[in-house]
Formats: C-alpha cells, structure tokens, sequence
C-alpha cells in the first residue's frame, strides 16, 4: 500500500521486476496475475488491471511516470513546451492561455527557465532533461507518480539536487 503523501520506495537487485512493477502500475505493460487499485479521489477505488487502455484514459491525469533514462524518455523532435505540454493536450487543453502559463510555471517549479520552452531536448544536460521529465510528469498534478530510478544516471549532485527537488515538490 501506498498512502497519499507518502514517499514508497521499492529496493531489488538488478533484474528483479522494480521497473516492470512501475510499469504495471501505468498499465504500459499488462500484469499476468494479481490486482492493481488506485484509489481515485473522484470515484473511489478503481481497479487498473481490469481496465482496458480507453478505461485507463482518465486515470492518465491522476498517475504519472518519471521515465529512468532521461535522454530517451524525452521526444527529439518535440521542443520542451510540446513535451511538458503533452499531458495538457491529451486532456483538450492547448489552445487557451492558460496553457503556456501552465508549462512555464511547472517548468519554473522544477527548477528550469521558462525561456528554455522553444529548446529541444538535445541542449540539455541530463539533469536538466530530468527536470523536463518530472515537470512532464507533474504539469497534471497527479494523485500518484512513479519515479523509476530518476537519478540512476545523474551525477552524484545532480542526484541531491533532483532528489530535494522531488521532495519539495512533494510537500
């Protein structure tokens, strides 16, 4: 169980199923046996592996992911505001104003400039692309993010810095 507002971390050996088991839990990869419940604020407890992926669509908004590997999680044809701004789009909102107000705020709370929205993802470093992928993962402000090893290939003071960024954000 993971209870709201609560840090959860699952510790294994090389190998072991950590990545598979957050993966499940988006439903990227389908689980051969046992349950998944998401308790959704909305309507109550939902059962994600009994969903097909049109049903799992409105819980895109409220689970979210931080990909390990920020250098191919990130789309090298999209600039960083149609990256963060993909999960807004998905729900309909991309025309209006507060759309690109939206983007630069998440991108300012992730600690990256809003003047950096019309770069691509290959001007970053990784830490910074790290950045870009937890701001992607936040703009909807979920009820759950998994965070698959986000600092496993960062430097040690990117490490501490993302790792006090994501518990920042987490308050």
């Amino acid at each position: 169980d993971v209870y709201q507002g609560t840090t959860f971390g699952l510790v294994g050996e090389s190998g072991c199923g950590k990545t598979t088991t957050g993966r499940m839990i988006m439903k990227l990869i389908e689980p051969t046996s046992g349950a998944i419940t998401f308790y959704d604020d909305e309507n109550g407890k939902v059962e994600i592996t009994r969903l097909s992926n049109k049903g799992m669509r409105p819980l895109r908004k409220k689970i979210q992911m931080v990909f390990q590997d920020p250098y191919s999680s990130l789309d090298p044809r999209m600039t960083i505001q149609q990256i963060v701004g993909e999960p807004l789009r998905a729900m309909g909102m991309d025309t209006n104003s507060e759309y690109k107000h939206a983007i630069s705020d998440m991108l300012k709370q992730a600690g990256l400039s809003s003047d950096y929205m019309n770069r691509y993802p290959h001007a970053f470093s990784g830490g910074q692309r790290q950045r870009v992928g937890i701001a992607r993962a936040l703009i909807t402000k979920p009820q759950l993010v998994v965070a698959d090893e986000p600092v496993s290939s960062l430097d040690v003071s990117v490490q501490a810095q993302i790792m006090n960024l994501l518990k920042e954000l987490q308050k």
